[in-house]
């Protein structure tokens, strides 16, 4: 009826009017609605015998619970296949003949939504009992404590940057399932390499690193700045420093280097950048850094300079004060990947 719904009084009229021998195009005059309504409502009513909305019978349903319950599984199992992947599969070996969108719907029905994974290092069981047992050991740390640390790292800032976007079949709450997790490679490209520091009082200096990171360029870094860094930040003698198992960072010269400076080391546990707030400092960083779109190296340099030291001193502070949650993360993750 032309997609506007007219009343079963209305319609009722229109019966009784054609029972009085009225024709459609007189019924449409009076009722003041268009030819083609009055003959649908009078096809209705000698169908059905009524004049009220009936309501639409569901299409049948192209899959049985049993294949219902086997596609769910085979998404629980492999939540990376893509749909037209897992159909090819179905109808192989299982006979399955339905179409993509079915598919679909039927993994929306059981909470499943297409997300992008989240990307964190792979974990051996030797790096999640390391996590643990630092988790336990400074599960009694307070926010005063933490606010001693020095954190440290590097990371490579790209010029340009893409990366394609895959998805993963999850519900919520399971984005740190090691099934919707895709392994990362740290230093996975870019185009200058960057040290930094920072405290909760903020950020120490940086260094930009030319040529290959070696222990030896490595050892230089720290004594040209990781004193300075203390002074800027206004530490005391008896500050910690951060900085993670890179082999780099363990040498022998380096440690060494820092039992003869007497400067306290957080044994830190290896795969665990979701543990180093640092990590979101650098994601800040070079987010800024891309909103002014760097033409060359120079200009790059000379941004990251200029962003580094015009970072809020209130997200430092956020973010050491976030690490009393961290570590009671990874407890309740029994050292597992937390949600940082």
């Amino acid at each position: 009826m032309g997609g506007k719904t007219h009343s079963v009084c209305k319609r009722d009229k229109m019966i009784k009017l054609r029972d009085k021998g009225l024709s459609y195009g007189q019924i449409a005059v009076k009722m003041s609605v268009s030819k083609a309504t009055v003959y649908s409502v009078v096809q209705k009513w000698q169908k059905y015998g009524s004049t009220a909305n009936i309501k639409r019978l569901s299409r049948n349903k192209k899959t049985t619970e049993r294949e219902d319950r086997l596609i769910i599984q085979k998404i629980q199992q492999n939540p990376r296949q893509s749909i037209p992947k897992l159909n090819a599969e179905l109808k192989k070996d299982y006979c399955i003949d339905v179409s993509d969108q079915t598919l679909r719907n039927r993994a929306h029905s059981a909470g499943f939504k297409g997300r992008r994974p989240a990307k964190k290092p792979w974990l051996a069981k030797r790096h999640i009992k390391a996590r643990l047992s630092f988790a336990k050991k400074y599960s009694k740390w307070t926010i005063e404590d933490w606010k001693r640390v020095i954190w440290s790292d590097e990371t490579k800032i790209n010029l340009f940057s893409s990366d394609g976007i895959t998805r993963v079949w999850r519900k919520p709450g399971q984005r740190m399932n090691s099934k919707n997790i895709i392994p990362t490679v740290k230093h996975g490209g870019g185009s200058i390499m960057v040290w930094g520091c920072f405290s909760w009082h903020g950020v120490g200096t940086h260094e930009i690193i030319e040529g290959i990171m070696t222990k030896e360029v490595y050892q230089g870094i720290l004594e040209r700045n990781l004193f300075q860094s203390k002074r800027k930040l206004r530490l005391q003698r008896d500050f910690v420093f951060q900085h993670d198992g890179d082999p780099k960072h363990t040498a022998k010269i380096i440690t060494a280097w820092l039992s003869q400076k007497k400067i306290n080391v957080l044994d830190w546990p290896a795969q665990s950048p979701d543990l180093n707030p640092i990590e979101h400092l650098w994601y800040i960083l070079k987010c800024k850094v891309a909103k002014k779109s760097p033409r060359n190296k120079k200009e790059l340099e000379n941004l990251v300079a200029e962003e580094w030291a015009n970072l809020d001193a209130t997200v430092m502070k956020n973010l050491v004060e976030s690490m009393p949650r961290r570590i009671s993360a990874v407890l309740a993750a029994k050292g597992g990947h937390i949600s940082y």
